[in-house]
């Protein structure tokens, strides 16, 4: 008989659907407890999802049930403490939203106690459980399109942390998760806007070497590309389009193809919370692992560094605050 595991969301707003959807249809996980500062949105979350333990204090949640999981779907300044909580408490993996944190000093903090306390963090970048992405980075791994060269993601709509970490996550993703020795970029922003309580931008751009001399590409912002995603690699023998017209979806063309655009049959995806379970029993990391969450974020703060600094920032990064909220702060932007 399959292992079981109980669950508890904190933070019951729109995003804390979706994960209920997740642990709903996975017959190993229940969901039993669920935490919420606002008693009318922790009720409803219960009624349509039938949970019986709320909480307004997760801490006293914690403390009081017995959890195995966790989702922390809350905004994103609350992301670092609650997870960095959470795991002193015996649990066996969280799955916290993106973006991972507001600046490098607390994700890595979210990495050291997850490491401390032995629990799986992931970051929910889920978009690496689309079939198109998984299917690509095999197509790629297995030189369908040639050498690749060039990897550029178009984000229509939002700013780097709240819709463009998904991009820029994804084109990490297709090629292997390879490490990003250096990254230039340049931010637009006009007034003082902010997404989900934390300082944003209305367009970036950033490009970026992998280690391997592969050249990354990101642009960010409402006046791009339709659609959030949209990525193109490039290879020596082809190309592969990710979120192709009509899409999301894939299409390739190469010299099997005779040129022409193909799109592949594609293979059976998966989700976040079923990764979760495997990788708690088999002892390994998570597909969207923190560490991966922490080289997303760590490309997306190279970038406003670059703008802050007017040149190529190397990586790893030394700066753990956030370059924007420096900027800001210094009153360049």
């Amino acid at each position: 008989m399959d292992k079981t595991y109980n669950v508890a969301i904190i933070g019951c707003g729109g995003i804390s659907h979706m994960h209920a959807g997740w642990y709903v249809n996975e017959p190993r996980t229940t969901i039993t407890a669920i935490a919420d500062l606002d008693e009318e949105r922790l009720n409803s979350f219960g009624e349509r999802h039938n949970v019986e333990k709320k909480f307004t204090d997760y801490v006293a949640m914690l403390e009081t049930e017995d959890i195995d999981l966790v989702s922390v779907c809350t905004r994103p300044k609350h992301h670092a403490p609650i997870v960095i909580e959470t795991a002193k408490h015996g649990v066996k993996g969280i799955l916290s939203e993106k973006p991972m944190a507001e600046n490098l000093g607390q994700a890595k903090a979210m990495l050291d106690a997850c490491k401390q306390h032995g629990v799986k963090l992931a970051i929910d970048h889920q978009v690496r459980f689309s079939t198109p992405y998984q299917h690509a980075r095999q197509l790629i791994a297995d030189g369908v399109i040639g050498e690749i060269y060039r990897i550029h993601g178009i984000c229509g709509g939002g700013d780097l942390k709240d819709n463009a970490t998904h991009t820029v996550d994804l084109m990490l993703y297709v090629y292997s998760d390879r490490p990003v020795s250096w990254v230039i970029g340049q931010i637009e922003r006009i007034g003082t806007p902010t997404k989900y309580d934390l300082h944003s931008e209305d367009f970036a751009i950033g490009y970026f070497k992998f280690e391997d001399n592969v050249r990354g590409i990101i642009e960010s912002g409402n006046d791009t590309a339709p659609g959030y995603h949209h990525i193109y690699c490039y290879g020596t023998g082809g190309e592969i389009e990710l979120a192709a017209p009509g899409g999301p979806g894939i299409r390739l063309r190469n010299a099997e193809s005779n040129g022409e655009w193909v799109s592949p049959e594609l293979p059976a995806g998966s989700n976040p919370v079923r990764d979760m379970i495997e990788t708690v029993e088999e002892d390994r990391e998570h597909r969207s692992s923190g560490y991966q969450g922490y080289a997303t974020l760590e490309l997306l703060m190279a970038i406003y560094e670059s703008s802050r600094k007017r040149q190529r920032v190397r990586l790893p990064m030394e700066e753990m605050e956030s370059p924007l909220t420096l900027m800001i702060e210094d009153g360049w932007v």
